[in-house]
């Protein structure tokens, strides 16, 4: 797990500072201090030379200090370990020569599972906030990456997306080190283009079975599967020329010709029309918009005097044109409906919070569940509830799983189409939508429906995920978390509904690193054509190799994580990365809710019989299950036709929401390597899952048994 490979640099990447004085910094390291044996465990006979980061193809060390020390969380910075640290245009890596112990090592496998990277590692993309502190911790100013070094630091502080906070200390690094290492963190943790992240593994990613809903099939498999019928595929859309964060086709009212579509598009902001993105045999279609759009820009304020009468008149002319488009768009989604009942219009805007409102109740949110020593712990601790009341986020939840509630009694019980507008129909549109599906669509709630799911409403209909997560240091203004918003509803769902979905909380959390990871590009773009621009950028800065952007579903489909593969230099045995993640992700009661169907006199007959229920079920069930099989879903697994459930009901009220504790406060349970004595408690698998899973292998074993011996029969006779 710590092997020191030496790493051949990439001629792709290009860094923002200069490049001879960080190699003088790599190879004129300062003389070994002694380490307080109180503060630290000792460390003796360390060729520091020989110390590595684990790197993965084309990506670079950039900056690197020696003698550091990593603090255990509240610990007042009075206990952790040294080694070194390192910088490179992917992660901040540290490094010890310690040795390794069998609770670092679940802690790192446990890492892999849901943050992509070892316990040690953080990619640059997750980096929040950097912050200096005191050698007595009791100051802390934040660094800006375009603000003025001071000569020394005693030691840095990163605040993670994923609420987590790590303290590294300088005090027996050598000088110069230190500031090096600031300076490499500050340039390529917050990047002035997408672009310039580490984007690329050097090698193409296996196929993981998930439409990418930038093809005309994978929407026509879409219509097939509701049977919802009068919308059809348009490719009007195929080279962006219609609306830059919509993909290549778009499903659109049949009786809307391509001409009339993008005279409408015209009126909507961003260009953003209403375009069909799920529905029911029945007819209740689930439709997208964005608001109209200001028709009048701010060039009409700087008109004179005489003229100001002129552009009154003509804005109200353009807003009366810009309104009859809305209604026309609203009335071909009228007509669509085979009874040509009225949709239901859903003004987002208007009934949930806005983005400058989440954003700042995730500040709150961060602020509460970051402390800096353990004096702030256990005030923070002590009024906990009231703090996470305060900061709205519950209210929040509790607001949009209220309103997905709303959609989906509209078109489960009224046969309703839904229209969702929010401002540039790329938000809380996309919450609040996925919602429904997953209420309204069994598919929608196992793990292969939920990525399809997310591919579709998330990264192919364009949800801004650099604006709103803050890849680049340009937007800040426009920064909001509405993805964790959406996973933290999902994650109130399945507390309700504890069978319901395939998938568990954990699987959630690692959506949540996923995002700030950008070994992966599903969650590092605006759109795809910004992933394709970026693509293109990246090709001719290195057209001698092939560039790959890996979606993150790959990392699912594969046996093994890409970082096991690349970094495991130990001489043990890589980890079982698919069962330990089938395991984590897999909702065990939705797999005993399973047997329990083919619990009933005659099942084991009808499983041969592929046109009964049983068969289905047994096959969903080896797909899960089978040794031969890879987590998530097989891909050839055939799609059933969509058969609605309204099922699951949700209790919206403030007091039955619950925090997520499981993602907010991951940190808890992170000691300092080696240091284990306090935490020890906290790293035992506690989760009574895992009684289950025995069981559960036991009943999918007998079962194959009695198949077998069912075939057998059959044969003799």
């Amino acid at each position: 797990m710590n092997s020191h490979r030496k790493s051949t640099p990439s001629a792709r990447f290009t860094t923002y500072i200069d490049f001879e004085e960080i190699n003088n910094g790599l190879t004129t390291v300062g003389e070994t201090v002694s380490l307080r044996p109180i503060d630290v465990p000792e460390e003796t006979n360390v060729d520091e030379e020989k110390i590595e980061p684990q790197l993965l193809p084309g990506e670079i060390m950039i900056a690197r200090a020696n003698n550091v020390l990593k603090f255990a969380p509240l610990k007042a910075n009075r206990t952790g370990i040294s080694g070194t640290l390192f910088v490179t245009n992917f992660k901040v890596s540290f490094v010890t020569s310690l040795p390794v112990e069998a609770k670092e090592r679940e802690m790192h496998s446990k890492s892999l599972q849901n943050r992509f990277l070892g316990v040690h590692d953080v990619c640059l993309s997750e980096v929040d906030m950097v912050n200096q502190f005191s050698e007595d911790n009791t100051k802390k100013k934040r660094l800006l990456y375009n603000a003025q070094m001071p000569p020394r630091l005693s030691g840095l502080q990163l605040v993670l997306k994923s609420l987590r906070v790590i303290n590294f200390s300088f005090k027996f690094t050598p000088t110069g080190e230190d500031i090096r290492v600031a300076q490499a963190l500050l340039h390529h943790a917050f990047p002035t283009s997408i672009d310039h992240l580490f984007l690329s593994c050097g090698y193409p990613p296996s196929s993981p079975g998930i439409p990418d809903f930038c093809r005309a099939v994978d929407w026509e498999h879409e219509l097939q599967r509701t049977r919802c019928p009068n919308w059809r595929v348009s490719k009007h859309n195929e080279f962006f020329n219609l609306c830059a964060s919509l993909p290549t086709v778009l499903v659109v009212p049949r009786d809307l010709l391509d001409a009339q579509l993008e005279q409408a598009a015209q009126h909507f902001q961003g260009t953003r029309p209403p375009v069909w993105c799920w529905g029911t045999p029945a007819g209740a279609a689930l439709v997208r918009m964005a608001q109209i759009s200001p028709s009048i820009t701010d060039n009409h304020s700087r008109l004179s005097v005489s003229k100001s009468v002129g552009s009154n008149m003509k804005k109200r002319k353009v807003d009366e044109a810009s309104q009859q488009q809305e209604n026309r768009m609203m009335g071909l989604v009228h007509r669509c409906h085979p009874m040509r009942l009225q949709p239901k219009i859903f003004d987002l805007d208007q009934i949930l919070p806005s983005l400058k409102e989440i954003q700042i109740s995730y500040i709150k949110l961060r602020e509460l569940h970051t402390p800096d020593d353990p004096t702030q712990f256990w005030e923070q601790d002590r009024h906990y509830f009231s703090r996470l009341e305060s900061s709205r986020w519950l209210s929040h939840i509790s607001k949009c799983l209220e309103v997905a509630q709303n959609a989906a009694t509209a078109i489960l019980h009224q046969n309703s189409s839904v229209i969702l507008q929010d401002a540039t129909g790329c938000d809380l549109s996309a919450v609040i939508s996925s919602l429904v599906q997953l209420l309204l669509d069994p598919h929608m709630r196992t793990i292969r429906g939920f990525h399809c799911l997310i591919q579709k409403e998330w990264v192919a209909l364009g949800h801004p995920f650099t604006k709103r997560l803050g890849h680049t240091r340009n937007q800040l203004e426009e920064q909001s978390p509405v993805w964790l918003l959406f996973l933290d509803c999902v994650y109130q769902v399945s507390l309700q509904h504890h069978t319901a979905l395939e998938f568990t909380s954990e699987y959630l959390v690692a959506l949540w690193h996923a995002a700030h990871c950008s070994l992966h590009s599903s969650f590092m773009f605006n759109s795809v054509n910004a992933k394709y621009s970026a693509s293109d950028v990246l090709q001719r800065e290195n057209p001698q190799q092939p560039i790959y952007l890996r979606p993150v579903w790959s990392w699912w489909a594969e046996d093994k994580s890409i970082i096991e593969n690349e970094q495991n230099g130990s001489d043990e045995e890589p980890l079982d990365s698919k069962i330990s993640a089938r395991e984590a992700f897999l909702n065990v009661h939705y797999i005993q809710k399973l047997f329990k169907s083919l619990a009933i006199s005659g099942a084991v007959r009808r499983i041969s019989d592929p046109l009964s229920s049983a068969y289905h079920t047994w096959q969903h069930i080896d797909c899960l299950m089978g040794e031969t099989r890879q987590l998530p879903y097989d891909p050839s697994t055939p799609i059933v036709p969509l058969q609605l459930d309204g099922s699951l009901r949700l209790d919206i009220s403030l007091s039955n929401l619950r925090p997520w504790l499981g993602c907010f406060c991951a940190w808890l349970s992170e000691p300092a390597m080696l240091t284990l004595n306090d935490s020890e408690s906290l790293l035992k698998d506690s989760s009574p899952a895992s009684h289950h899973w025995s069981h559960i292998h036991e009943m999918y074993n007998t079962m194959k048994d009695l198949l077998s011996q069912s075939l057998a029969n059959g044969a003799a006779q």
